[in-house]
């Protein structure tokens, strides 16, 4: 028999691999009943290994129907999800955190501003799609008033901040903006390589909306030809001789 906090799956119909999660869920939520040290909030991971042998269980769990909505939540089996950590660089007292999408990048710009950081108090590590999630690790820099994210013009590269932005939003964070300034260099240097595939037109236009008017056209045409540029085109040498990319930093 479900316990209150599954009745809904005696409405369902579910295939035996649901019906032996749920019932392991079962029983660790009648083991657990009254006793708030082992259902005080815990780390996703730690729960999930603890429930089922497994630490990784939960974050496939957590994309399954069985976490649609009026099923199962984090909070039914008091867990967290736990953004990873934001590497990041503290440059200075400005209220600007400039996120990097790739590492050397990352550590050209950071060494680059470190004599004149100018308004960026932080250079941050975003590791790829890692900080659509450690975004909200944000909140925890001092001063910070302005987000400004450089990575490549791709799909994903356009992909990342906006789904990082709904993030950060949600959190309290300032909109992310695209470091303007980097990415005008990026496409005047225009080093074009092959992309995974091409992107759709329609689909093209959803990413470039998060880039400001002028530079929207040729960057979808970039995507929509199935090519893409890679951030590290704008790498030391050129940085260092043509410092246009800091006049919005």
């Amino acid at each position: 028999m479900w316990r209150r906090e599954l009745s809904w799956a005696s409405t369902l119909k579910l295939t035996t691999a649901q019906t032996e999660t749920l019932k392991t869920i079962n029983r660790w939520l009648r083991d657990t009943d009254g006793d708030t040290h082992r259902r005080a909030v815990i780390p996703m991971r730690e729960r999930s290994l603890e429930i089922f042998g497994d630490e990784k269980r939960l974050d496939a769990l957590t994309t399954s129907t069985l976490f649609a909505p009026g099923r199962l939540t984090l909070a039914t089996l008091f867990t967290e999800r736990i953004p990873p950590p934001l590497a990041y660089e503290h440059l200075g007292d400005g209220g600007t955190v400039l996120v990097i999408e790739n590492s050397d990048t990352f550590a050209t710009v950071s060494t680059l501003l470190a004599q004149d950081p100018a308004r960026v108090g932080y250079v941050a590590f975003g590791g790829g799609h890692a900080f659509e999630a450690s975004v909200t690790r944000i909140a925890n820099l001092k001063g910070v008033t302005d987000i400004a994210y450089y990575g490549d013009l791709d799909d994903d590269g356009l992909t990342i901040p906006q789904r990082a932005n709904a993030s950060g939003t949600a959190s309290g964070l300032p909109p992310i903006r695209p470091a303007l300034g980097l990415y005008q260099l990026l496409l005047k240097q225009n080093i074009q390589g092959p992309a995974p595939k091409r992107v759709d037109p329609l689909a093209a236009q959803r990413r470039v909306s998060w880039l400001p008017e002028p530079l929207r056209h040729p960057a979808a045409n970039i995507l929509t030809t199935g090519n893409r540029l890679a951030q590290e085109a704008t790498g030391t040498t050129l940085l260092q001789q043509d410092r246009s990319w800091r006049d919005d930093l």
